[in-house]
């Protein structure tokens, strides 16, 4: 019966997921899928990323890869695939640990706990770390993180938690921030209350973190020696204390704003609403610590961010703050085990199915919404290249050889309008990015090298009151481009 639920529940996920996920399943490029293809497999695997930066299951699996060097958009097809086949499980895993804490008779119950654990995993963020062709070795990290709490919180095998911890690490270290999140949801929700053993039962799963994040500090700065390979160029320029400020300054944008991934303000709203509706329970139930405990959930959540500020900047690389993706669906998870007894639902009680049904609505047409602008930027940058290589070939055709590209961007941002934030950002077309690994990405065509098109060439090249979006003018060997946005 229980083997029967689980194929229920992965199979719904599945289909679920493969559904709102349609516009990367069938295919999307990031920034470092074009990295990859420019470098190589090995390449990358080795001198660029993975292995430099202590990722070394990444680094053995894109090597393999590389010896057979198959198309990349199979590869990350394939991946996409697995990733989601990961997330599915873990989501099983999230729903089984909602059944050890709440008595799941009825199916609107059920129902309740499937959409907490899918939410919880399949969040906003979600589409940040499935945008990348190793998305399934993140996806891996978070999984063996759930088990390892179990094992450690649940099952007491400490051994085996802190090998997985380990394990988890290794795969990808920008998830730490999840691991520390979900020890202290599960370990409030096995405990009841924060006391003396509280701590006693989340220590092991601290020790366990704590020594994994060392042991893959170890690894980052060894590797570069054993190996005789540079260390991560990301690490050298690394500034930690301008990360930190830069992170704190983004942090009303990233609270409001939610990377463009959610509605603006949508996602605080939901979490303000939910804490205060606890309180307004909890009073009326002379139940004060309920409240205190959700409010404590929210806040350390969030805290879980602070090992990430001087490591990376949020709003680059929105995957480490996956948490913040988590937090809702963990207060209402921690609210629902410890309430909604199996009878007639009170006003309160409804107003959080309330809550939970909305979260979950908003939540997968965000993903679905967030995937096709992020292939929406894909198209617009293949739709670039190919205009400029129509240039080229008409140049070419008049005896004109084009071995360079010179850019720049005017404008007063009429262009732009019809534009969501999420393309404009994702677009390398409308950030000027890796213009000339873009082109040959899309045509084959190799372009030697980009320029600056300068102020003085601009005016003295272009009709700067023309409104085009695009106008091309051949100098020599080099042809520029002026973008008006």
């Amino acid at each position: 019966m229980k083997q029967k639920k689980n194929i229920l529940l992965f199979g719904i996920t599945m289909i679920l997921s493969l559904i709102i996920l349609y516009f990367f399943v069938t295919g999307y490029y990031s920034v470092d899928t074009i990295r990859i293809w420019s470098q190589g497999w090995i390449d990358y695997a080795t001198k660029d990323a993975y292995i430099r930066d202590g990722r070394l299951f990444s680094a053995l699996i894109f090597t393999i890869v590389g010896l057979f060097d198959p198309p990349i958009m199979v590869v990350y097809i394939v991946n996409i695939i697995l990733a989601i086949i990961i997330l599915s499980v873990c989501v099983i895993q999230i729903y089984q640990l909602i059944e050890r804490y709440k008595t799941l008779g009825k199916t609107k119950n059920k129902i309740i706990a499937f959409i907490l654990s899918y939410t919880y995993i399949f969040n906003f963020l979600v589409v940040d770390i499935l945008q990348f062709v190793d998305s399934f070795i993140i996806a891996t990290s978070i999984l063996l993180f759930i088990i390892a709490i179990k094992k450690i919180i649940v099952d007491k095998k400490n051994k085996v938690g802190f090998l997985l911890t380990i394990l988890g690490v290794i795969c990808y270290q920008g998830t730490i921030p999840v691991y520390i999140a979900t020890a202290i949801l599960v370990t409030l929700l096995e405990n009841k209350k924060i006391n003396k053993e509280y701590f006693k039962t989340i220590m092991p799963c601290a020790i366990s973190i704590l020594i994994s994040a060392i042991f893959s500090v170890l690894i980052v700065n060894l590797v570069p020696i054993v190996t005789n390979i540079e260390i991560s160029e990301v690490l050298q320029k690394m500034d930690y204390l301008r990360n930190i400020k830069v992170n704190l300054s983004d942090m009303p944008q990233i609270v409001f704003g939610t990377f463009y991934l959610f509605p603006p303000y949508v996602w605080i709203g939901i979490a303000l609403f939910t804490i205060a509706i606890s309180g307004i329970y909890g009073i009326k139930k002379k139940n004060i610590q309920m409240p205190i405990y959700v409010l404590m959930i929210f806040m350390a959540y969030i805290a879980t961010l602070i090992i990430m500020l001087p490591l990376k900047q949020f709003t680059m690389h929105p995957r480490i703050a996956f948490v913040l993706g988590q937090v809702v669906s963990a207060m209402l998870i921690y609210i629902y085990c410890n309430n909604f007894k199996d009878k007639k639902m009170n006003i309160y009680e409804k107003i959080i199915v309330g809550v939970i049904s909305i979260y979950f609505i908003v939540t997968i047409i965000s993903i679905f919404k967030s995937t096709y602008e992020y292939k929406l930027a894909n198209t617009i940058d293949e739709e670039f290249s190919q205009k400029i290589e129509n240039e080229i070939v008409k140049l070419e055709e008049q005896g004109i050889t084009i071995n360079k590209i010179g850019i720049n961007y005017t404008g007063n941002g009429i262009n732009i309008k019809k534009y969501g934030p999420l393309v404009i950002k994702e677009s390398k077309y409308i950030s000027g990015l890796y213009v000339v690994a873009l082109h040959e990405f899309y045509t084959g065509r190799k372009i030697s090298s980009s320029l600056l098109l300068t102020e003085e060439q601009k005016e003295s090249y272009f009709d700067c009151t023309n409104t085009e979006e695009i106008q091309f003018k051949n100098v020599e060997d080099i042809l520029y481009i002026l973008i008006n946005l």
